[in-house]
């Protein structure tokens, strides 16, 4: 009696996934093409406009693309009940925020034990996604230590090589 139950659930939540990892697969084609897309348009206002100014553009561009979608997901979830209730709490939240100055009031023994309380539950969590995702922590981690390294006093990047006679 019950199996049938389950095997229906298990069934629903199969096709669920199914669905998911179908769209993710039509999606990742599209996302590839929007970065190259974006790599092109920057290099494009780069050449027209100069380094500063065409990245400036091409980030006030998102911007705008980021908040027109915010607006449409915001129009979707609230609804005009909601809207006003939200507001009412942001204005009492604001109120309360400018009252308290943050944490210069708090004491220092509880934020020390609440750190060393979750401290145990989260650094194995931490640690598993760390280790999982090491490849690209050390992808970020070159590409920040090249992109750290200052020029040197005679305008050579500090792992440049210096010809013979120099």
């Amino acid at each position: 009696m019950l199996g049938s139950l389950f095997r229906r659930a298990q069934a629903t939540v199969d096709n669920a996934i199914d669905n998911v990892v179908n769209r993710a697969l039509v999606a990742i084609p599209f996302l590839i093409a929007a970065g190259f897309g974006t790599a092109a348009l920057s290099m494009r206002l780069n050449r027209e406009f100069g380094a500063e100014t065409g990245s400036l553009m091409l980030a006030g561009g998102f911007i705008l693309v980021g908040a027109v979608v915010a607006l449409i997901v915001n129009m979707r979830a609230a609804k005009p009940t909601e809207a006003v209730a939200e507001a009412a709490d942001t204005a009492e939240r604001a109120a309360e925020d400018a009252a308290d100055p943050g944490l210069a009031n708090v004491d220092r023994e509880l934020l020390m034990a609440a750190l060393t309380t979750a401290a145990p539950i989260a650094l194995p969590g931490l640690l598993r996604a760390l280790l999982r995702n090491l490849p690209i922590v050390a992808a970020v981690a070159a590409a920040g230590f090249i992109i750290s390294r200052g020029v040197g006093t005679d305008g050579m990047q500090s792992g440049d090589a210096l010809e013979p006679g120099e």
